[in-house]
């Protein structure tokens, strides 16, 4: 590895690495931009290893963890990683966050093919699976969480989150979803989206389908009709879809649920956004579990 120098926002290898700012270019290239350490940490715990660090010129002290990461990840290592110094204009131009950001990585896509309800394949393009760098998935237990037409950013890396906290088997993106990699979502994440499996581009019909011959319930929610979220049977394993908070699921989801919840509320108050109803959900779904109730 010798680290390149770059002082003009004009550079290639800046170009390309701003163009990932967009959707469609992330989406083409299959790559994505992580924006400060703490995002750049939780990758590494994991062991997920980034393919390009941008360091703000005067903080290289934020390197050698990464080069130790890198040499002891058994895969690509060190010595493929590619590491940019940059002026402040040049870190500038790959941040969405203004100024201050002091280090930028650029990652291949996370997620897995949606094989079987309850596990995944690697696809590809995820450099820590496919190297063997990156903790295995998880053993299929938990409800797997299904967004679409969640449009809001914030939302969906919040509920990517709670997803990872409280034992979802996975975050399924359908339709009309926000990007999970987008800037917004992934600073909602916390780092999250490198703890649980992500699959995208999971259409209604093709969920549908597949929860009915793994024998998975699909549970929705809905703010005025169904049981009181603590009376269902969250215990095992199903598929909670939500949707956005004006139009909800789409209507073949809607007509596919075996079970709808509500979650209580005092009747002056408005409903709760899709990222809290969801977290509310998961949460119960947990505390099941781990109270091994069964109605």
């Amino acid at each position: 590895m010798q680290p390149k120098q770059i002082s003009s926002t004009s550079n290639a290898i800046i170009k390309e690495a701003a163009r990932l700012k967009r959707k469609r270019s992330r989406h083409e290239s299959r790559l994505f931009l992580v924006e400060g350490e703490d995002l750049l940490d939780a990758a590494l715990a994991r062991g997920i290893l980034p393919r390009q660090v941008f360091v703000l010129e005067g903080h290289g002290k934020l390197l050698p963890h990464v080069l130790r990461a890198a040499d002891g990840s058994g895969g690509r290592g060190a010595a493929a990683l590619e590491v940019c110094f940059c002026s402040e204009p040049v870190m500038a131009k790959l941040s969405e966050l203004g100024s201050g950001t002091r280090v930028i990585a650029t990652f291949s896509f996370l997620d897995r093919k949606l094989a079987a309800l309850g596990g995944g394949e690697a696809q590809g393009g995820v450099e820590g699976e496919a190297e063997g760098e990156a903790e295995p998935g998880r053993d299929g237990m938990g409800p797997l969480l299904y967004l679409s037409g969640t449009s809001d950013p914030g939302n969906v890396g919040t509920l990517v989150r709670s997803a990872a906290s409280l034992g979802a088997s996975g975050v399924a993106i359908g339709p009309g979803t926000a990007d999970c990699y987008s800037p917004k979502a992934l600073r909602a994440t916390m780092g999250a989206i490198f703890q649980i499996p992500i699959y995208l581009g999971i259409e209604p019909v093709d969920l549908i389908s597949r929860a009915r011959a793994a024998g998975m319930d699909i549970l929705r929610a809905d703010p005025h009709a169904g049981v009181a979220l603590w009376d269902g049977d969250l215990a095992g394993n199903f598929i909670l879809a939500l949707g956005s908070e004006r139009e909800g699921i789409p209507p073949e989801l809607m007509a596919a649920a075996s079970t709808t919840v509500r979650i209580p509320q005092l009747a002056a108050t408005e409903s709760m956004n899709v990222a809290m109803a969801g977290t509310t959900i998961l949460y119960e779904a947990l505390r099941q579990r781990m109270a091994g109730i069964s109605h």
